[in-house]
């Protein structure tokens, strides 16, 4: 029997309906500005099966939509109560809208992707660290069989460029961080220093990646920003409202008591509404939001869709050797190095024996040359 497909929401309907007009119709424009249509907050940010798992018998469960509905249901009421004017919120709704706000960062396609480039990238050290020959021992012991050096240089060619693998997304294995990750998160956010800002005219944008995580200017450009690092969060709520969330012990900065600094509101500027929309519509994957009968894109620099690259490891191209890294070195001075590492890493190590092969969620095939 045909598995029926589930179209699911990767940005919160009620959350867009927020930018929409009174008939519940959202703009929709795909990068790096396509021509606009004009839909449903129902169908501006659908996916086909993006939270759908498949469990241990093979069989589809849409479980995690229906679980991302709950934390829906009692972020919508906090949105609410912001934009009827309550502000600061507190108690259960301001837990329910940074669990809404972590939720929404952490399903999001670049967290999914980011995922995969990092798969990718212990593969291709993994590989590149052991040298060519480890890489057909590891074939041939899983396909019992003899492997060419034709197949061979393709199949190291492909898992050794920069980036590694081409890799399928893992749907279950994002999940999986997502759950890990989402209580942490929430409390995280909780405690943060939280600043509404409100517009009068200008209308605020959003995107298909509505949260965005804005590093320090002094942030270094080689290393990644993520909820850790960043400096600011900054989330749209409607087209005349956005929110940001500071740390508070970034405010220790400017501040020598940052903890009993209260959430505050700020009446937005012409300037304001510009850098929000900028720094919303460039962390954009594919598509931007806004009101239908409104035009605040212009002037706005936007992105080529998904653009910000595959992050590969700065310094391990160093390290991939057809080889070997440690080709040449005797068993002693192999010993040696394996002793000098932190004893709680001796565990925990990983070598090429360690990769299944053929590689799960591997996107390229060797097809008899290169």
């Amino acid at each position: 029997m045909a598995q029926r497909v589930r179209r699911q929401h990767t940005v919160s309907r009620f959350y867009l309906k927020g930018f929409a007009d009174a008939a519940g119709r959202i703009r929709r424009l795909a990068l790096p500005g396509e021509p606009a249509v004009v839909l449903s907050t129902g169908d501006a940010s659908v996916i086909k099966d993006f939270y759908t798992i498949t469990l241990p018998d093979g069989s589809k469960s849409d479980f995690f939509e229906k679980l991302f509905g709950d934390v829906e249901g009692a972020a919508a009421e906090a949105l609410r109560r912001i934009l009827s004017g309550i502000w600061p919120i507190g108690g259960e709704h301001r837990e329910a809208l940074a669990e809404w706000i972590a939720l929404q960062h952490l399903r999001s396609e670049d967290v999914r992707s980011g995922q995969g480039h990092f798969n990718a990238e212990v593969i291709r050290l993994l590989v590149g660290v052991s040298g060519k020959e480890a890489l057909r021992v590891l074939i041939q012991k899983a396909e019992s069989r003899v492997v060419s050096d034709e197949e061979l240089d393709w199949e190291w060619r492909d898992i050794t460029k920069p980036g590694g693998p081409d890799l399928v997304a893992d749907i279950n294995q994002h999940l999986r961080l997502l759950v890990d990750l989402l209580p942490g998160t929430t409390a995280y956010l909780h405690d943060c220093h939280w600043t509404l800002f409100q517009f009068k005219r200008r209308s605020i944008i959003t995107s298909d990646h509505p949260v965005s995580l804005i590093e320090s200017l002094d942030h270094p450009e080689w290393q990644g920003v993520g909820i850790a690092t960043a400096e600011i969060f900054l989330i749209p709520l409607s087209r005349r409202v956005a929110m940001t969330i500071q740390p508070r012990r970034r405010l220790s900065k400017f501040l020598a008591e940052e903890a009993k600094v209260p959430d505050f509101i700020q009446q937005g500027t012409t300037s304001i509404a510009r850098t929000i929309n900028q720094e919303t519509a460039v962390r954009a994957r594919r598509y931007v939001y806004h009101h239908p009968d409104e035009s605040p894109l212009g002037g706005l620099y936007l992105p080529q869709p998904d653009t910000r690259g595959r992050p590969w490891m700065s310094n391990a191209t160093g390290l991939i050797r057809e080889e070997g890294l440690f080709s040449g070195m005797t068993e002693q001075q192999l010993h040696a190095l394996r002793e000098a590492r932190p004893s709680g890493q001796k565990e925990r190590s990983m070598s090429i024996d360690d990769l299944p092969w053929p590689i799960p969620g591997r996107r390229a095939r060797y097809e008899g040359g290169p």
